[in-house]
């Protein structure tokens, strides 16, 4: 314990200087603009910005980059919830968060998303900080066994999520699982269902399919209805209630603790994070009929979970 407490005072006497305060509130600041451009993720955001750290010492560096990448994801959750145009790591956000946007509850949604994901990394901080090692062993012992229960369990939190009964749910993930056949065999390097199209070879990317599903789709309705559309003139909300900050509260904590554990595991990440939470939500949320028709819960579980698998 005291090696760890002496870990993190050398690591708060490097960055919590004045320079790399600032090195960190550029990335932050610099990683949402760049994130809030539909279909670019943290990754993407770091691939372009990379140049911009070859000149700063290499801890500044690391914090900007790491600013970058918390700007990014806080980015697209904005995307998604203005416009319903989500990246892989924000997905789940389309739904409750775009259904506030609809209410008329955008500032709202974005604080909540705000707020989350800071619980979510805050948490996942905590867990790396005092339970890497053992963590790290519990990941090694992780086998063929381990991987497929692990993808039974996305599906199932994608099928329970999913409107209307079990049975579509898990029709829904099954379409999944064909589209991610496509590709190249990683055992034998030969194309699958690629209609030798070179650029299939890399499988169906997840962005492309959100995009597709949510934004395009979203686009063409309002194109449907844009004599009906109707400019907003009232003042945006951002500061929530106090029983509505209550309801956000146990939703990231909870999101938190799934997202942390999930984000350990090897082949686990944002995206069943995220829906693991929104499925924990609508399991054990006091508002849980709300869920679907823009309940806080479902953006503060899923943009906590996002957070905190990312960091772990």
């Amino acid at each position: 314990m005291t090696e760890i407490l002496n870990n993190l005072a050398f690591g708060f006497e490097h960055a919590l200087t004045l320079q790399n305060l600032m090195y960190c509130a550029i990335g932050c600041v610099v990683g949402t603009l760049i994130g809030l451009l539909p279909g670019l993720g943290p990754l993407s955001t770091i691939s372009l910005l990379l140049p911009l750290t070859y000149s700063i010492p290499t801890g500044g560096a690391l914090i900007m980059l790491a600013g970058i990448y918390y700007g990014a994801q806080y980015g697209d959750s904005v995307s998604a919830i203005t416009m319903k145009i989500p990246h892989a790591s924000s997905i789940v956000a389309c739904i409750d968060g775009y259904a506030m946007n609809l209410k008329g509850k955008t500032g709202l949604a974005l604080f909540t998303a705000g707020v989350s994901s800071f619980i979510g990394g805050t948490v996942a901080i905590i867990v790396l900080a005092t339970m890497a090692p053992a963590l790290g062993e519990v990941g090694l012992l992780f086998g063929p066994a381990d991987y497929c229960a692990l993808m039974l369990l996305g599906f199932f939190c994608v099928s329970f999520v999913s409107a209307g009964n079990l049975l579509n749910g898990l029709a829904m993930a099954m379409i999944g699982v064909l589209l991610g056949v496509v590709g190249t065999d990683v055992n034998s390097g030969m194309p699958r269902y690629t209609l030798d199209l070179v650029f299939l070879q890399d499988g169906i990317g997840l962005i492309s399919i959100a995009l597709g599903c949510f934004g395009i789709a979203e686009i063409v309705k309002n194109l449907d209805n844009r004599n009906t559309l109707t400019p907003f003139n009232g003042k945006i909300k951002l500061m929530p209630t106090w029983p509505e900050f209550k309801r956000i509260i146990p939703s990231a904590l909870r999101g938190s603790v799934i997202g942390s554990i999930l984000g350990i595991l090897p082949g686990g990440g944002p995206t069943i994070a995220q829906f693991a939470a929104y499925a924990a939500d609508k399991r054990f949320s006091k508002y849980r009929h709300e869920i679907g028709t823009g309940a806080i819960e479902g953006v503060a579980g899923q943009a906590a979970a996002d957070e905190s698998a990312a960091r772990t």
